[in-house]
């Protein structure tokens, strides 16, 4: 008997798939929307529990997606983009301003795209999801061609993304990106323990673009609860940690999540939302505005792929 199976679920008139695991965990992506991260589903000592932030209807989702950008992927550029413009080897390049709380381009060009299914397969232990989206270039404010592939490794109580993305222009590519996943644990992120890797905060002017500057944030070095703190930053990881780790733990039912990324991704963006519900813990590979600092900007060579990974494991209490 499989343990394994994959469903179709629309959200309304977007695609979606549910990876459905025999001991009722499901993982749920939203193709039809920028590969997004929809909710994952998971047994504790109280009954199933969702720890993913995510879209319950079509309705909700037309309501909030553009304020949230919930689970999605974010390609060829995550966070802020600096007056929508960039310049790269004395060459300007105009992006779309799709905020209205600032003059910036936000989340890259993918996030709001449906993907195309390529392929689902069932291991002994994980099932793997398999999306893809082609990108030709459309865009006068970034010209460069590239295959984005997403895989979703499920097992039930953990999950890996691994995003992949391949050169299929002749001249090479400038490129970063990220992850943009809502975390919960059935309460006020507020009642929640928080434990980050060492970093240090990147600083930011009055638009919110980086300064160039840092300091250290020990807040969270130790497993600390959240409180009413608000966060809205990004912090560079120490470039010598292969896998780090971020921690949030219930210390009312002892439930807690491990949220790890691969050294690929050399920052973490973290954002509390007004309503305390949930906490965006995001991997990235760059600081915000990255095409036009250009600090930890990767070039692509024609042909070449590189690939960068993240997960969470859910440790439920005993």
């Amino acid at each position: 008997m499989s343990k394994f199976q994959l469903l179709s679920r629309p959200l309304g008139a977007i695609e979606r798939f549910v990876i459905q695991c025999s001991s009722g965990a499901e993982l749920e992506i939203l193709s039809g929307h920028g590969a997004g991260l929809n909710a994952w589903r998971v047994a504790n000592a109280s009954g199933m529990l969702n720890l993913l932030y995510g879209y319950t209807d079509e309705a909700v989702f037309r309501k909030i997606q553009a304020d949230t950008s919930a689970g999605v992927r974010l390609s060829p550029f995550a966070g802020r983009t600096n007056n929508a413009k960039w310049q790269l080897n004395g060459k300007s390049y105009y992006l779309d301003n799709n905020v209205s709380w600032a003059p910036h381009a936000l989340h890259g060009l993918l996030h709001t795209k449906p993907w195309r299914f390529v392929s689902f397969k069932e291991e002994n232990d994980f099932a793997e999801l398999t999306l893809a989206y082609d990108y030709v270039g459309s865009h006068q404010g970034f010209p460069f061609p590239y295959r984005a592939e997403t895989r979703f490794r499920f097992s039930g109580n953990s999950y890996q993304v691994i995003s992949t993305v391949t050169n299929r222009g002749v001249t090479p590519m400038p490129y970063s990106e990220g992850y943009h996943p809502y975390y919960s644990l059935n309460t006020r992120i507020d009642e929640l323990e928080m434990k980050l890797p060492s970093v240090k905060r990147v600083l930011l002017d009055n638009q919110d673009i980086p300064t160039g500057n840092y300091e250290n944030d020990t807040r969270f070095q130790e497993r600390v609860l959240i409180k009413n703190t608000e966060i809205n930053d990004c912090f560079v990881l120490d470039p010598l940690t292969s896998k780090a780790v971020s921690t949030l733990h219930n210390p009312k039912n002892g439930d807690s999540l491990e949220i790890w990324q691969d050294s690929n991704y050399k920052m973490i963006q973290i954002y509390t939302p007004p309503d305390r519900q949930s906490i965006a813990i995001e991997p990235m590979t760059h600081e915000p505005d990255v095409l036009n600092h250009h600090r930890d900007l990767l070039i692509v060579s024609p042909g070449e792929s590189l690939s960068f990974s993240f997960g969470s494991n859910f440790i439920p209490s005993v």
